[in-house]
Formats: structure tokens, sequence, C-alpha cells
């Protein structure tokens, strides 16, 4: 990769591990298809355009590299017309946390959706067989302070998740995952041969993953499903809004920071603080910057050939 291409990768893993995204984060340098071992097949493309939209054949680079890509594009496009809207298929590997690419676009005061599907791992509603991808959606909302951002798996838990209990030799919890045959498992080695279960175990969790699976995968060009649809690969959709097109941006702000605080200062019944949608990963990744050192797991460590501090 160029200098400037690595340096888009390293970024997002710093980011993560620094906002204690951690099963988004530099375990996707492990396992049998590490993410530095990627060798792409070709550069990545542009296959459709126009002043609102891009398609991005990512040619099999990283994900989290046409990720960034598809978000500066997005960005420009929503800026100069108000509205930009992009799909990146055949990616190698996930694209990471949503989350960092949805905060970029809210700290450029628009509002960011991004979302994509992954290898199938989730059961469908009703069916023991795993069916659709993890699917996590993000959402980035620019406020007068940190950008407002949400992210969440419509899975139980994440397919790295699954990853790094194996690594360390632990149990998952009870009740999100089912081994081949449908009997649920706390193995995470079974539950990779079996399925996660929807976030809710039920039918909206299910519903959500498919909605997902149709949007980061059939409109944009990509696999679906059991990806033997096409090929084995991920998609990426990546929406950029301007709020201008429906109210005064700064109003905007001022009402979704005044939203913010309406919601911080309601009870609680023990009297403890409310915490919004990504407030403790800014703090996290805050307090990394001020000390210039990021913990990381001793396991995934040794397995990228980094030595334990003592």
């Amino acid at each position: 990769m160029s200098p400037e291409h690595a340096t888009a990768v390293a970024d997002y893993f710093v980011w993560a591990e620094a906002s204690g995204n951690k099963t988004q984060g530099i375990i996707k340098m492990t396992g049998p298809e590490p993410v530095q071992g990627v060798m792409p097949k070709y550069d990545m493309k542009i296959e459709r355009d126009t002043k609102l939209s891009q398609l991005i054949d990512a040619g099999a680079n990283p994900a989290p590299l046409a990720a960034r890509i598809g978000t500066d594009v997005a960005i420009e496009k929503a800026k100069a017309h108000g509205f930009g809207l992009v799909g990146i298929r055949n990616t190698f590997s996930s694209n990471g946390a949503q989350a960092f690419y949805a905060q970029k676009i809210a700290e450029n005061d628009l509002i960011g959706i991004v979302c994509s599907r992954s290898p199938a791992a989730v059961s469908g509603f009703g069916s023991i067989d795993s069916l659709f991808g993890t699917n996590p959606i993000g959402f980035g909302f620019p406020t007068n302070n940190d950008p407002l951002v949400f992210d969440a798996a419509t899975s139980a838990m994440t397919f790295y998740g699954l990853v790094l209990a194996k690594a360390r030799g632990e149990d998952i919890p009870e009740g999100i995952a089912i081994d081949h045959d449908g009997n649920f498992t706390t193995d995470p080695a079974e539950a990779m041969e079996g399925a996660i279960l929807p976030f809710d175990k039920g039918y909206k969790g299910a519903g959500f993953g498919m909605m997902i699976e149709v949007l980061a995968g059939p409109l944009v060009a990509s696999a679906w499903i059991d990806n033997k649809t096409f090929k084995e690969e991920w998609g990426t959709l990546i929406m950029a809004i301007d709020p201008n097109l429906l109210v005064d941006a700064t109003v905007f702000k001022t009402n979704v920071t005044a939203m913010i605080d309406k919601i911080k200062a309601s009870r609680t019944k023990d009297g403890g603080k409310i915490r919004i949608p990504g407030e403790r990963a800014n703090e996290l990744y805050k307090n990394v910057l001020a000390s210039g050192e990021v913990e990381i797991d001793d396991v995934i460590a040794e397995q990228i050939g980094i030595a334990k501090v003592q």
C-alpha cells in the first residue's frame, strides 16, 4: 500500500482501540485472513458516478481504506449538492465500526448514516441457518459540541467478539448463539459453525439485519446472504445529508444539543449519570490522545507479534 493509504487504515485501527471498540480494532490483524496480509486484486475504480452518488469497486482492497475514501466522496457531494450517496462493493473484510465514518461525516456539519453487510453469521427469524452478516449501522449528527454518534450491530454479538473470545479461551454469554444443529451454545467455535442470534433474539432484530443486507448487498451490487451469490465480498452504503435541505443547520445543531442536554438532565432511580451514545468512546479517545498511549489486549498483541510490556 502507499504510505497515504496505509496511514488511513492505521488511523482507523488506532481510533478503534482508543475508543474502546476492541472487537473492531487490531483484532482484525489476526486470524486466518489478517488485514495486513491483504493482496488487492486491482486499484479501486469508480463504476458509476453522478453529482449525488458514486459506486466504487474496491478491488479487494482493505475495507477500512475503501470506506474512508467513500466517506470523503459522500462528504464532498453533500457539501456541493446537499446529499451524497456512496456504495462500495468488493472489499476485503469488514470496514470495522460504522461510528468512525459516521463521526467523520458529522464533523463536517452533515448527518451521516453508514451500514455494511458481511459474510453470513446471523440466523434469520425462525431459521437455524446463518443468513445475514452482523450487519451494523451507524448514525452521526452534528451538534454544538461533540457529534452525537450511535453505532450497533443488528446481531446479539459481533463476529469478532467470537474471534476475541476464542482467542482468550473464554465462553460467550448464554442465549445469544446456536451451534450448527440449532442448539444454544456458549462455545465461540461452535457459534462460528452455527449462528449468532439477532440482537433482540426475535423478528425485529432479524428484520433490521435483513434490511441492511438489502442496502449493503443488492443495492451496491455486492454479495448477499451466503456470499456465494457472486463471490465472497463485503458491501457498504454511506449517506451524507446536509441539514440545510430541511432546516437551517445552525438551528438543527442547537436543537440537537438542547435535546441531548434534556436527556442527560432526566432523572435516574439511583441518581447516577446518564450517558448518551458515543460519549464514553469520545472520552476514552480523548484520554488516549492526552496520554499518548493505548492499551491493547495481551492475547491479540502476542498474535500480531508485539512483545508484552513488563
